[in-house]
């Protein structure tokens, strides 16, 4: 704990002194934006954030400066809409002009350089991935295709319960248990072996992206993602998920080569058969490699349901 705040104390006095150098050495940037609340020096409108849950800080703000304002985070400029004629505006009339993604560093090594579909940035490869998952992924054959799957593993679920009946259950690890074992065998076409291991990471990697951390909020200063612990933490947390991904895609690259009829003509594709598949495949204008594979599998699904 202490070790922590020395670090974050050091890392402000040194943001503090950065920052006051570079407001010496060029002159301010008159930008029309969105009003917005009054912001101090350095950290702009963190303050504002402390103490509060986002969503619900947000909504306090919109309703003094509007639906449309402007909120400096750090270094990072922020417009948000919180309103749905705005946002509509912002996400489907201009999506190319608000395509761009703000980087976030962790979110970046878990998902190998941003190659999923939630932060990849806006191009053919984007583009070309999520019509992978609406054809090929998320089908409504697809979908239906699982549906024996869902229906077995909930049966389980309700005869577990059952069977502790007068007995006291944790729900919650129940649900967790459920989600992921569902989303562990229609994406790799098995249990998780190691589920408690399995969660216990996609718990870390959600907490890691999705939390505001310092690196994120001051991306030109790189020192910060040493200084606090972040680039050890996430590097360390991506090695052991590469790992687990690697030997499942291994096992069905072994388990294709040596099957005498095709999971296809069976249709009992899981979601890395079908990866495998396109990867295989010459109709795509921009090849896939296995790590994109990796970061579809985990990204785009496994983190965030098994969460």
């Amino acid at each position: 704990m202490f070790e922590y705040s020395l670090a974050l104390t050091t890392s402000l006095f040194l943001l503090a002194l950065i920052w006051l150098l570079k407001r010496c050495k060029r002159p301010a940037k008159v930008q029309k934006l969105p009003p917005g609340p009054w912001k101090l020096p350095l950290i702009g409108n963190l303050h504002n954030l402390v103490g509060f849950l986002p969503h619900h800080a947000l909504r306090d703000l919109a309703r003094k400066h509007g639906p449309l304002m402007h909120l400096q985070l750090g270094e990072v400029s922020a417009v948000v809409a919180t309103s749905p004629r705005l946002a509509r505006e912002f996400l489907r009339t201009h999506e190319l002009a608000f395509g761009k993604k703000q980087e976030i560093f962790a979110a970046k090594i878990l998902t190998y350089d941003g190659s999923d579909i939630a932060f990849s940035p806006f191009g053919d490869y984007w583009k070309q991935m999520r019509k992978v998952c609406v054809t090929e992924l998320l089908s409504a054959k697809r979908v239906q295709s699982f549906s024996s799957l869902r229906e077995d593993e909930v049966c389980n679920l309700v005869e577990s319960i059952r069977l502790s009946s007068g007995s006291p259950i944790n729900l919650t690890e129940k649900i967790y248990s459920l989600t992921s074992t569902i989303v562990c065998k229609a994406a790799f076409g098995s249990k998780c072996k190691d589920p408690d291991v399995f969660l216990s990471l996609a718990r870390e990697a959600i907490s890691a992206a999705g939390g505001f951390d310092l690196a994120d909020l001051f991306p030109s200063q790189k020192f910060l993602r040493v200084i606090t612990g972040m680039k050890t933490k996430v590097e360390g947390m991506h090695r052991k998920i590469d790992k687990i991904l690697e030997n499942i895609i291994q096992e069905h690259k072994e388990n294709q080569m040596s099957a005498g009829i095709s999971e296809v003509e069976r249709g009992q594709e899981d979601l890395v058969d079908v990866l495998l598949r396109l990867q295989q495949s010459s109709g795509l204008e921009v090849p896939i490699t296995t790590k994109n594979i990796k970061a579809v599998i985990w990204g785009g699904g496994c983190a965030r349901e098994c969460y």
